[in-house]
């Protein structure tokens, strides 16, 4: 890690503050020795691809992001949202030693509704990549969610749905070895929850008492005396 900076627009880190946004940046290196990966080549013979795993000796990494924390509307309305880059090479062949960054945004919000109602957007982005001889395609995402709470505030119902659109998949062309080909992986990634929380339990705590030592004790009986 190079290095890890917070800066409080607002001027501190208290409640004032708070509400007026604040703003964070992250840097970081990272240095990877015996990576696994993924590699591909041609059969002449036959022209079958075949893919297999090699180790190679090592990779660099960096990464950087701003955040933003802005609530609006007197605070009603919570966004967060992160903006970044990141940049990785394999110390390997030409083929292989092929890198290009990747930037992404990230965006969450979340609005406090009447009579106990919240909703929540998220959506990400992240452009193309390449890295070890595979050229990473876009991916972007989108997620819903709203939640009611009940019971004077003990429960919440939850209803969430994740990637509305069903566009998280991973696609990526292999260009390393002579081979180009495009490749599609798609997991389902799709799903709708629903949850009830239930807070057990007193919502208050009674202060403690307050319990003499045996030194004020002896202190009270001296004075009586």
């Amino acid at each position: 890690m190079l290095g890890l900076q917070q800066l409080d627009v607002g001027g501190g880190h208290d409640k004032g503050a708070v509400r007026q946004g604040l703003l964070s940046t992250a840097i970081s290196y990272g240095h990877h020795t015996n990576v696994l990966m993924e590699t591909y080549r041609k059969d002449e013979a036959t022209n079958v691809v075949i893919n297999s795993y090699q180790n190679f000796r090592s990779a660099e990494s960096l990464d950087g992001s701003v955040t933003l924390v802005k609530p609006l509307l007197n605070n009603k309305w919570a966004t967060v949202t992160t903006l970044g880059v990141s940049y990785a090479k394999l110390s390997a062949s030409s083929g292989l030693g092929g890198a290009r960054p990747s930037v992404f945004l990230s965006s969450n919000h979340t609005i406090t509704l009447p009579k106990g109602f919240k909703a929540e957007v998220s959506g990400m982005y992240m452009s193309p990549m390449t890295f070890g001889g595979l050229a990473f395609k876009s991916r972007y995402g989108l997620d819903l969610g709203v939640s009611k709470s009940v019971l004077q505030g003990a429960g919440t119902f939850a209803l969430n749905v994740s990637d509305v659109l069903n566009t998280q998949r991973n696609r990526y062309e292999v260009l390393n070895a002579g081979v180009r080909s495009m490749n599609v992986g798609k997991a389902e990634s799709r799903f709708v929850r629903l949850s009830f929380n239930y807070k057990f339990g007193k919502k208050t705590v009674k202060p403690s008492k307050r319990r003499d030592t045996g030194v004020e004790g002896e202190k009270g009986r001296m004075d009586l005396n």
